[in-house]
């Protein structure tokens, strides 16, 4: 009997080399499984970050809406698809006017800034005046010509002082990596939600931060832009 055990033992054991090749695939199916629930949880953090960077702008222009007690003539008026989408076809249905000042934006600029907690400045040269990294890039249709950075380490873009608002990103972590669009970069815009009409006059009685009409770059497939992300949080309802 106990040499009949023996073999038997033998005959359904398993040799060194089929333990190795076991070990192997596990380690295979670990690897793929973890590196998937990484990029999961980094996605589930950038969309987190993007949802407070949101929430912490529309609050800043809220408060100055309030404070001034004033429309600042710097906005883009919604197109068609803007405004069903946020469902404004009525509240904009006196239509858009203005908001290309560029002394209105300037000053909206600076109070914005100054409400999101500026604490530096880079308008001349914002890579050698450190304020962006070296792996920051424009986009096709954002240059970074300005760059402020705020107290929670976020970041924020314009193109020019003139159009200040009325295009905008923030960098959601700051000088942190990957600092690419649609990973930790998005587009925002200052939008006209709602008018009014008096006479021949019409007159913007509201705005928001959205999405812009255009300018929603995406460093790849996987990435995802301010409108996609939006939609997803529903945070414009």
């Amino acid at each position: 009997m106990g040499l009949m055990s023996m073999k038997n033992f033998k005959r359904f054991g398993f040799t060194l080399s089929e333990v190795m090749i076991t070990i192997t695939m596990i380690g295979v199916i670990a690897t793929l499984t973890l590196s998937t629930i990484g990029a999961s949880v980094q996605q589930r953090a950038r969309a987190a970050e993007f949802r407070t960077a949101y929430a912490k702008a529309e609050e800043a222009l809220r408060g100055l809406i309030f404070t001034d007690d004033r429309i600042y003539q710097c906005y883009e008026c919604p197109n068609t698809t803007q405004k069903n989408l946020y469902g404004l076809n009525q509240a904009m249905a006196n239509g858009c006017s203005g908001g290309s000042s560029s002394t209105a934006c300037q000053a909206l600029t600076t109070q914005f800034l100054r409400a999101m907690g500026r604490v530096r400045s880079c308008e001349s040269n914002p890579r050698n005046e450190g304020c962006i990294s070296g792996t920051h890039r424009n986009a096709d249709c954002f240059s970074i010509n300005q760059a402020y950075v705020l107290d929670n380490g976020m970041l924020v873009f314009t193109k020019s002082k003139n159009t200040g608002l009325r295009e905008f990103a923030i960098d959601v972590n700051g000088i942190k990596g990957p600092n690419k669009w649609g990973q930790d970069i998005f587009t925002f815009s200052v939008t006209a939600v709602a008018s009014s009409k008096t006479g021949n006059n019409v007159y913007v009685t509201d705005v928001k931060i959205l999405p812009p009409k255009s300018c929603l770059p995406k460093f790849n497939a996987s990435s995802k832009n301010s409108d996609e992300l939006l939609k997803e949080s529903a945070s414009y309802n």
